[in-house]
């Protein structure tokens, strides 16, 4: 599916180094093309540059693959680290929920990316360790408000901040799926407020 935030090569890109060049050239042929599409070879083609040039830096697409998914996870852990930076208790866990979701043009070509590589995890050890940065990340700021808001009795002190922080999880990842799969009935303005539920269930 074409995406000019994606297509385009921007400024940043252009002065980035060598290395982040390729990497930017791969998301955006996993993002348009899919995972199976990203070949060293189309990945030099979408940069103008010869395979050699791509080799150089990253010999085999393993390598190439496993650097492009590590940067999709940075991206989305530092988002929910820093959206929940200033917060505590119910006021970071909706903050965390709403950094996680992909509703900027940055975070939906991290998730895309993101969940390009859920086939490809049970062949690949580093590939799984990689992919679950995310979610770890995720379920452990949630954890953490969670303690908080039951500290502040916000939520029942019978309830388990680990499970519910499980099911939050689940739920934004079920979320921000449809959201890249299907944004014409899942468009990015309308995500949080599709998560919004589940904040009134935690207080119930």
């Amino acid at each position: 599916m074409d995406n000019p935030e994606i297509n385009n090569r921007t400024a940043g890109d252009r002065d980035a180094d060598p290395r982040q060049k390729v990497i930017a050239a791969a998301w955006r042929v996993i993002c348009r093309d899919g995972l199976t599409a990203a070949s060293l070879r189309t990945i030099a083609a979408e940069m103008g540059a010869t395979t050699g040039l791509v080799t150089r830096y990253y010999p085999e697409k393993h390598a190439l693959m496993l650097a492009a998914l590590e940067q999709a996870a940075a991206l989305l852990c530092d988002n929910i680290t820093n959206g929940a930076a200033n917060s505590t208790g119910m006021a970071r866990i909706e903050a965390t929920v709403h950094a996680a979701l992909p509703v900027t043009p940055e975070r939906l070509s991290a998730w895309r990316v993101w969940l390009a590589f859920i086939g490809e995890l049970p062949s690949a050890q580093e590939l799984g360790v990689a992919h679950a940065a995310f979610p770890a990340r995720l379920r452990q700021i949630l954890v953490q408000g969670l303690r908080e808001a039951q500290r502040d009795g916000r939520i029942s002190s019978k309830a388990y901040p680990p499970q519910l922080a499980d099911m939050l999880v689940n739920q934004i990842i079920g979320l921000g799926m449809r959201g890249v799969i299907d944004p014409l009935r899942y468009p990015a303005e309308k995500l949080p407020a599709l998560i919004a539920p589940l904040f009134s269930r935690l207080l119930d």
